[in-house]
């Protein structure tokens, strides 16, 4: 009987969000290919950051939890049964970067944004409405 992506990251069936991902960051953390050198601990890696995934997004982790319920199937992998990561590995899961995550904020994956990020996405705006603003007067003078 093949492993449960609950099983993978030593999870129960009703973790949170933040349960998720610091299970993740944990198991992560142990078995990345830079830190730990054996034989299996690529491959045990590519299954947490596959577990992780699934399960740290909310409608992938329903339709997974589905094919639990559904099916005698346990991992619902894709492409015939062969899970390519969706990102590249070296870039998103780099051992530093995991080693420095937050896991007491409540998200949803790795795609969110930190504070600093989410101030200069604003300052950005704003200096484009200004552009945009200053650019209308100078049309409405010129063309009057």
């Amino acid at each position: 009987m093949s492993a449960t992506y609950y099983d993978v990251l030593q999870i129960s069936h009703n973790a949170s969000a933040a349960d998720i991902k610091k299970a993740f960051r944990l198991l992560a953390l142990k078995y990345h290919p830079d830190k730990n050198k054996t034989s299996e601990s690529n491959h045990m890696f590519l299954k947490i950051v596959e577990a992780y995934e699934v399960l740290s997004d909310i409608n992938s982790r329903k339709k997974y939890d589905l094919t639990l319920e559904h099916s005698s199937v346990q991992f619902a992998n894709t492409m015939n049964g062969k899970w390519m990561p969706s990102a590249d590995l070296s870039r998103f899961y780099s051992y530093d970067m995991i080693k420095n995550w937050n896991v007491t904020k409540p998200g949803g994956g790795i795609w969110e944004i930190g504070d600093k990020e989410n101030k200069g996405m604003w300052k950005t705006t704003l200096a484009l409405f200004g552009c945009l603003a200053t650019l209308a007067i100078i049309i409405i003078i010129v063309s009057g």
